[in-house]
C-alpha cells in the first residue's frame, strides 16, 4: 500500500509470538494485493480496469474486504461532506507525477481528472456483495483508509485466533492498539509536531482498544515554483492543499481514526472540530503553520487521551 507496516505485541512464549506474526503479515500480504492502487494485479485495480472504455454496464461480486472497505469509505464521505472520497485515484496520480518530475499539474489536466471524481459514481449491491463504478476512467485509491482498516484486522487476527490481546498495529501515521502492554494502563503515542525541526514532540497521548491517526505534509509533499503541495487532496477542487495543518485523530475504530485525519485536514479548524463532536468518541488535535507560528485546536475530547510532555518521563510506544 506504499507505506511500511509495523506490530508489537505480547506472547507467552517466543513459539506462539512467531507463530501469530507469521500469520499477521499474510493477512497484510493478503490486504494489499486487495487493496494495493500501486499494484495493477491487485483486485482494488482490476475493478478500475473495468471503466477504461466506459461505466461497468453490471455488477460485479468483489471480496468482503473490498466491499467492506467501499462500504465504510461512502459512509465516511457522507459524513465528511465529500472531503474524504476514494474516487479521488485520478488526482492522486496527478500528485504522483507531480512529486516525481517537480512540475505542476494544469488545471486542463486537473479539470479531466475531476471528471471521474465523485462517491456518488459507485453503487453497491448488498445483496450480492457486488460493486458498479458508474462513469468511465474511474480508479480509486483506499490509502486513506485501508491502512487504518489493515490495522484494525490485524488486532481482530491476533485477539481470535491467537489470543493476544496486547498489541499495537500501524502503517505509516495510522495505529490501532488493544489491551495495554503488561504493567501499564495504556500505550503511549508521541504525536509529531508539524516543525520537523522541533527536538520535543508535539504532544503524547495514551489510550488502549482506539485507533490514532495522523495525517499532514511533514513527509510527502512536493515544492515547486517555492509552493509547498501537500499529498491531502481536496475532491471538491481538484487541488492539493498548500496550507501548512496537521491532525491527529482519535477515534474507537482506527478504520474511522485514518479518514477522520485527512477529512479533517480538508475542511479545516472550525469545520473539522465540528465533524470531529459528532462522531461517536472521536478526539482531534489540529496543528496549522501561521505568520505567528504554530497554532493549535483540541476538541473536547481530546484532554482524555492527552499527556503534557513535561509529565511523560517513559519512552512512548510508537509514534505515528
Amino acid at each position: 500500500m506504499g507505506t511500511v507496516f509495523h506490530i508489537t505485541f505480547y506472547a507467552d512464549t517466543k513459539e506462539h509470538a512467531d507463530t501469530a506474526a507469521a500469520a499477521a503479515w499474510a493477512r497484510v500480504d493478503q490486504l494489499n494485493a486487495v487493496f494495493s492502487d500501486y499494484d495493477s494485479n491487485s483486485e482494488l485495480s482490476k475493478l478500475c480496469h473495468r471503466t477504461l472504455d466506459g461505466p461497468m454496464t453490471a455488477p460485479v461480486a468483489v471480496s468482503d474486504d473490498l466491499y467492506r472497505i467501499l462500504e465504510k469509505s461512502i459512509d465516511a464521505a457522507k459524513q465528511s461532506e465529500g472531503t474524504f472520497d476514494i474516487t479521488i485515484g485520478p488526482l492522486s496520480q496527478l500528485f504522483r507525477r507531480s512529486r516525481k518530475l517537480e512540475i505542476a499539474p494544469t488545471t486542463q489536466r486537473i479539470e479531466e481528472a475531476r471528471k471521474s471524481v465523485g462517491y456518488q459514481f459507485i453503487r453497491l449491491d448488498p445483496d450480492h456483495h457486488a460493486v458498479q463504478l458508474l462513469h468511465e476512467k474511474m480508479r480509486l485509491d483506499v490509502g486513506g483508509i485501508a491502512k487504518g482498516y489493515t490495522s484494525v484486522e490485524l488486532l481482530k487476527l491476533l485477539r481470535e485466533k491467537f489470543g493476544v490481546n496486547r498489541a499495537l498495529c500501524g502503517a505509516a501515521g495510522d495505529i490501532a492498539v488493544g489491551d495495554p502492554p503488561p504493567g501499564k494502563s495504556a500505550w503511549t503515542v508521541a504525536l509529531e509536531n508539524l516543525d520537523s525541526t522541533a527536538k520535543s514532540r508535539g504532544a503524547y497521548v495514551r489510550l488502549h482498544n482506539y485507533g490514532v491517526s495522523t495525517s499532514g505534509d511533514t513527509e510527502r509533499f512536493v515544492i515547486i515554483e517555492g509552493v509547498r503541495y501537500s499529498h491531502i487532496i481536496d475532491p471538491r477542487t481538484g487541488r492539493s492543499l498548500t496550507n501548512r495543518i496537521g491532525c491527529t485523530a482519535i477515534a474507537p475504530d482506527d478504520t474511522v481514526a485514518d479518514w477522520l485525519a485527512a477529512a479533517v485536514c480538508i475542511l479545516g479548524p472550525e469545520k473539522g472540530l465540528a465533524l470531529i463532536e459528532r462522531t461517536p468518541g472521536a478526539a482531534a488535535r489540529i496543528t496549522k503553520v501561521e505568520e505567528n507560528g504554530i497554532k493549535v485546536w483540541e476538541s473536547q475530547r481530546f484532554k482524555n487521551f492527552a499527556v503534557h510532555p513535561a509529565t511523560e518521563t517513559s519512552a512512548p510506544d510508537s509514534q505515528p
